[in-house]
């Protein structure tokens, strides 16, 4: 798989997608840290708990990663490149293996990136973190969460195929149904993917997590669940 791998990450780092999407994202996320800064000032907080606040905000990467991932199959088929795609390798699920594995890789630098950039916010504001055990288990998880976050896109990109379709589903369910339902109905919330990434951040407004032993096998349950229905819908449309 391996030049399948390669030429999946040449799609995505030549494409000007992963770029617009990535500044795009980072920018958000720097004015997110600075709504966060003016809330604690207004509420006085300071210290560690002011900074881990923060930089909690580089969580928001997830979302980018998601649309990165997404990008590398929806636009196969805005630009209809899929025929030359399966010419150079016909094994559909290796395809889709190729870039699941390459929107995670690029996911990684994504969540690096965010973190920086929440933590940037943070020390620039007089609020420098100190770095005890629970403040590098969060960076680390958020990395890792946002890293996940890139096979999910692919996954959802399979499913919707169309680009916009896809950003708009993706921006609408992270930030309102999930969001909502993570809110408003705990127990059933903590389930979903949305509950399991902020169960592994141990978000103080979740109120019934999941243990992190449970929420890892969860998430990487639904990334392959929704990867098997984008390869089972690839395979379908082979036959039509």
């Amino acid at each position: 798989m391996r030049n399948e791998l390669t030429t999946e990450l040449r799609k995505i780092l030549v494409g000007r997608g992963l770029l617009c999407t990535v500044a795009i994202g980072l920018g958000l996320i720097a004015m997110a840290g600075v709504g966060t800064v003016q809330t604690l000032s207004e509420k006085g907080t300071t210290g560690g708990a002011a900074a881990e606040a923060i930089i909690r905000q580089g969580f928001a990467g997830l979302l980018f990663a998601t649309i990165a991932g997404s990008l590398l199959v929806t636009g196969e088929y805005r630009h209809r490149t899929w025929t030359r795609t399966y010419l150079t390798s016909p094994r559909r699920g290796r395809v889709l293996a190729a870039k699941a594995v390459a929107a995670f890789l690029v996911g990684v630098p994504i969540g690096v990136l965010s973190v920086t950039t929440s933590t940037l916010v943070a020390t620039l504001s007089a609020h420098t973190p100190t770095y005890t055990g629970e403040l590098v288990r969060l960076t680390v998880m958020i990395v890792v969460i946002t890293a996940l976050a890139g096979p999910w896109g692919v996954a959802l990109g399979y499913v919707i195929r169309n680009q916009v379709a896809t950003v708009l589903a993706v921006v609408a369910y992270t930030t309102g149904v999930e969001a909502v339902l993570i809110v408003v109905v705990p127990s059933f919330g903590r389930f979903l993917p949305g509950g399991a990434q902020l169960s592994l951040l141990h978000d103080p407004e979740l109120t019934m997590p999941l243990a992190a032993w449970a929420s890892i096998p969860l998430l990487l349950g639904y990334i392959g669940a929704a990867l098997a229905c984008g390869l089972w819908r690839e395979k379908s449309s082979e036959t039509l």
